[in-house]
């Protein structure tokens, strides 16, 4: 069996991954999309996103702007979320009222 020298084989470490941030940023859209749906998906994915944004800025150099835009994204969804409940309880209220 012959080796090429010429062909460095491929580095698997951390440094160069990116899966985390790309989880972070995906999860932060679904929290933005599902938070007018479904406000306690939009709560849960908002927050993991979050979570793995800020784990990604520590420990995937080479996804910082993937991290950013994931907790960005999350932070929005969680806030959305949150006013989507306030209202929906807002005109519950007003319904059993009348």
């Amino acid at each position: 069996m012959s080796t090429n020298p010429s062909v460095a084989p491929r580095s698997t470490s951390a440094a160069g991954t990116k899966t985390k941030g790309i989880v972070s940023l995906v999860l932060g859209i679904v929290s933005i999309v599902t938070g007018f749906l479904i406000p306690i998906v939009g709560v849960l994915t908002g927050v993991i996103a979050v979570i793995f944004g800020f784990l990604s800025r520590k420990s995937e150099p080479a996804a910082r702007s993937l991290a950013l835009g994931g907790i960005i994204t999350g932070f929005a969804g969680l806030a959305l979320s949150i006013v989507m409940w306030v209202v929906t309880a807002m005109a519950l209220a007003a319904a059993i009222q009348q």
